[in-house]
């Protein structure tokens, strides 16, 4: 090969390069602004490089930025919690949802039991008004 072709092959591996650089950081800068997590999988979705590329080119770059992603937090009606990728946040909900599910199931069963003992409350008061009418009038004889 002439030295004009492997400088414009160079020269093309080296713009190719530089546009993958590009396409990362402005990946990382979006989901920063996202206020998303930053993960491989993520970046290299927005990117449109290989997890591989960012492994062997970004690895410590972006392990720091999930670090620091990861220990910035964020306040939420008032508490503050740290921040979390997306998949933590669908567990988080999936917990939360399934509490929920069951803190619904023990308030229902908790309406009834008290609706039950209301009704036996009313019974009793029935008996003891009627024993106390009895008294009454053995009493009064």
């Amino acid at each position: 090969m002439s030295d004009k072709a492997t400088e414009g092959l160079a020269k093309a591996r080296e713009e190719r390069s530089l546009r993958k650089r590009r396409a990362v950081e402005e990946a990382i800068a979006t989901l920063k602004e996202r206020n998303e997590a930053i993960t491989f999988k993520d970046i290299a979705a927005l990117a449109g490089v290989s997890r591989q590329y960012l492994y062997n080119n970004f690895k410590e770059s972006i392990s720091v930025e999930r670090d620091n992603a990861r220990s910035s937090s964020s306040e939420i009606d008032g508490v503050t919690v740290p921040s979390r990728t997306p998949e933590e946040y669908r567990h988080i909900e999936a917990v939360l949802r399934n509490k929920v599910d069951r803190l619904k199931q023990d308030l229902s069963s908790i309406r009834k039991e008290n609706s039950r003992l209301k009704q036996e409350l009313e019974k009793e008061r029935g008996r003891s008004e009627h024993f106390r009418k009895n008294w009454i009038s053995a009493s009064s004889r």
